[in-house]
């Protein structure tokens, strides 16, 4: 059974009118010379409105978040083991058929699962790890996330 996301008209047309206002502003900024850095924040903003859900999984090294995944997809997508398997970012989304290709730093998989019709997840290495390059792109995705879910382990709680 695949969860029905869609906007009902009340929320169209509202997202419509803060699309117009973030419109409107952005024009005014442009008049008034403000910054590129504003400029750019605002763009965001309104790219932002179309994007899907951004779910971001973090957590210590071989916490478990591979495995919530999967199991919260009801696929083993994603590889698990004792040992910690997450040594990129792994960006999940629908497609109709698999795939699995390394692009910027992180791999982008998808597959024809309902869920990720309507979600993006990403699964992280673990925020304690040896490469300091991993927790930057980690911390990237925070800040653009809708929801952070913090996995930790049950043998080391809150270590």
């Amino acid at each position: 059974m695949m969860l029905d996301v869609r906007l009902t008209p009340a929320q169209e047309r509202l997202v419509d009118q803060v699309r117009q206002w973030l419109e409107a502003l952005q024009a005014a900024l442009v008049e008034l010379k403000a910054s590129a850095e504003d400029q750019e924040a605002l763009d965001q903003s309104l790219r932002q409105l179309d994007d899907f859900f951004l779910l971001v999984v973090v957590g210590e090294f071989n916490a478990g978040k591979s495995a919530f995944i999967n199991a919260l997809l009801g696929h083993p997508l994603l590889e698990e083991g004792v040992t910690p398997t997450t040594r990129a970012i792994h960006l999940l989304r629908y497609g109709e058929e698999p795939d699995r290709t390394f692009q910027d730093g992180l791999w982008i998989q998808t597959a024809p699962l309902d869920l990720l019709r309507t979600i993006h997840i990403v699964d992280t290495p673990g925020t304690n790890a040896v490469l300091r390059e991993h927790e930057a792109i980690t911390e990237a995705f925070v800040p653009r996330s809708d929801l952070v879910l913090f996995v930790t382990s049950a043998d080391r709680p809150f270590t």
